[in-house]
C-alpha cells in the first residue's frame, strides 16, 4: 500500500468530491479492478486466503495474466485492496463512538452491540483480513498503520479529553484496543470459535473501552 493509498482511506466525501472525473479509460481500469476484487473475495470465501493463487482469481474475473498483474503485484495486494474498500466504513464506526457526547457505559456497549453485529454480517471479510495478516508480516504492518490512522484522525474528541502529554500514549491505547477487537472479530466471528457466553463477552469488551477511553480520562472524573 503506498502513502498515498494510504491516506485516501481516510478521506472524507467532501475532499473525494472535489476529485476530476475520471477519464473512460480510467473507470474501464476501475471496472476491471473491482472484478478482480469481487472475484479474489468470492475465491477467498471457498477456500481462504492461504489456499487461494493468482490462476484461480484470474480465471474466475475472466482476466488473464497480464490484466492481474497490470492492477496487482500479488495475492498480498489483492487482499489489502479488498481491505481498503471496507476500510472507510470501519473507520465511520470508530468515529461513531468518538462522536458520543458524555457517554455513560451503556452508550459504550450499545456501540459494542452495533459494531459487531456490523462485523457479523461481514464475517467472511474478516475472516479474510485475518488469514492474510497472519500469511503476511508486511499485511499486519498495513493494518497497525491503518488503526494508528484512526487513532489519530477519527478518535478525535476522545483523545482530546487527555491533557496534550498523556495523548500520545491514550492514541497508543486506542490501537492496542481496536487490534484486541479485530482478534476478538476473527476467533469469534470468522472462526466462530465457543466463546460462552456472548453477552459476558460483550461487557468485557465494554469494559475495557469504557474504563480505558472514557471513565479514566480527566476530562470524565
Amino acid at each position: 500500500m503506498t502513502n498515498a493509498e494510504q491516506n485516501t482511506i481516510l478521506e472524507s466525501p467532501r475532499a473525494k468530491s472535489k476529485t476530476p472525473r475520471p477519464s473512460i479509460r480510467e473507470e474501464q481500469k476501475l471496472r476491471t479492478r473491482d472484478r478482480l476484487l469481487d472475484a479474489a473475495f468470492e475465491v477467498f470465501s471457498e477456500v481462504g486466503f492461504r489456499a487461494a493463487t493468482v490462476d484461480v482469481i484470474m480465471k474466475r474475473a475472466g482476466a488473464n495474466r497480464a490484466t492481474f498483474y497490470l492492477h496487482f503485484p500479488d495475492k498480498l495486494a489483492i487482499a489489502a485492496g479488498i481491505g481498503r474498500r471496507s476500510a472507510t466504513a470501519v473507520a465511520e464506526r470508530y468515529r461513531m463512538l468518538d462522536n458520543l457526547v458524555a457517554p455513560d457505559r451503556a452508550d459504550v456497549r450499545a456501540w459494542v452491540m452495533e459494531h459487531l453485529e456490523d462485523r457479523r454480517k461481514d464475517r467472511v471479510l474478516v475472516h479474510v483480513i485475518n488469514e492474510a495478516i497472519t500469511s503476511d508480516a508486511r499485511f499486519g504492518q498495513e493494518y497497525i498503520d491503518y488503526f494508528g490512522r484512526v487513532a489519530e484522525r477519527v478518535m478525535v474528541k476522545t483523545v482530546a479529553r487527555w491533557p496534550a502529554p498523556q495523548r500520545p500514549l491514550v492514541r497508543m491505547k486506542v490501537v492496542c484496543l481496536f487490534i484486541m477487537m479485530q482478534r476478538i472479530e476473527f476467533h469469534w466471528l470468522g472462526q466462530e470459535l465457543n466463546f460462552g457466553s456472548g453477552e459476558m463477552t460483550v461487557d468485557a469488551i465494554t469494559d475495557i473501552l469504557w474504563n480505558e477511553l472514557f471513565l479514566s480520562a480527566p476530562a470524565a472524573s
